[in-house]
């Protein structure tokens, strides 16, 4: 499993984020958990061809299109820091629901997007995909693209465009629970993965998101115990991401 941020020290990290990396460690002894920050990912794509992909970017665009490049390096599942695992996700990687133990790439549905990438899953390495995002990515030149918004350039309006034209669906809208190309790809329902919306503040899960001055401990004490949690259960989701929106610090999109 695959997770990134700038500084690999917990004394940098968002309120929250030890403990939700833990949920991961918890209920997956058996993986084998990658951290990488900002240097490793630029050698990363320095090693793999692709240290001008990520030329005078932001540092959420790079680490945004440096995703792409552990999927198709080394497969396995990448999650943002601020996903909560709330069940063993071997479970979920082979669900017979619509053949979802076929798909060759997981990816996880939003319901205030179609697609999103805070968490997506490759079963093997080298699916052509990722090479194919990331040549479209190559060629984004100037400050106006490579310094704009991520959501636009690299975030998941990106995705959504590259797996559209990948796929030959530009007409079309992208849906849920549908095998793209040869069991390819699957994008999942978002209460499987994502059941959170990105724009709620104010739902029991919403009060969870990230605010100034909360106390880590309330992950270990209150969080088990919320009502959040205890909805997300009834609903069997898998994992969910309250959204810290660290990238957005002084960042107009």
């Amino acid at each position: 499993m695959h997770q990134s941020y700038k500084s690999s020290d917990p004394h940098t990290w968002h309120w929250g984020w030890k403990s939700q990396r833990q949920t991961w460690i918890d209920l997956h002894p058996d993986w084998l958990f990658i951290f990488w920050d900002d240097e490793q990912n630029a050698l990363l794509a320095k090693c793999t061809g692709y240290d001008d992909v990520l030329e005078g970017r932001s540092g959420i665009q790079s680490a945004d299109l440096s995703r792409l490049l552990y999927l198709n390096e080394y497969g396995g599942l990448y999650t943002d820091m601020d996903y909560i695992a709330l069940q063993n996700h071997e479970h979920v990687f082979n669900l017979d629901k619509n053949q979802v133990n076929l798909q060759q790439i997981l990816l996880q549905g939003r319901q205030d997007q179609v697609i999103g990438f805070e968490w997506g899953y490759a079963r093997n390495q080298q699916h052509p995909l990722w090479a194919f995002c990331l040549n479209i990515a190559r060629r984004q030149k100037g400050p106006s693209k490579r310094k704009g918004c991520p959501i636009w350039y690299t975030g998941p309006k990106f995705l959504n465009r590259c797996v559209k034209k990948y796929f030959k669906q530009q007409n079309k809208e992208l849906e849920h629970m549908v095998s793209y190309g040869h069991n390819d790809l699957m994008i999942l329902e978002p209460n499987l993965i994502a059941p959170v919306r990105g724009d709620d503040f104010t739902s029991e899960c919403g009060k969870w998101r990230n605010h100034e001055g909360q106390n880590e401990s309330k992950w270990t004490t209150e969080w088990p115990e919320s009502s959040c949690i205890q909805y997300l259960n009834g609903i069997g989701a898998f994992a969910v991401t309250l959204y810290s929106h660290s990238w957005g610090e002084g960042l107009k999109c």
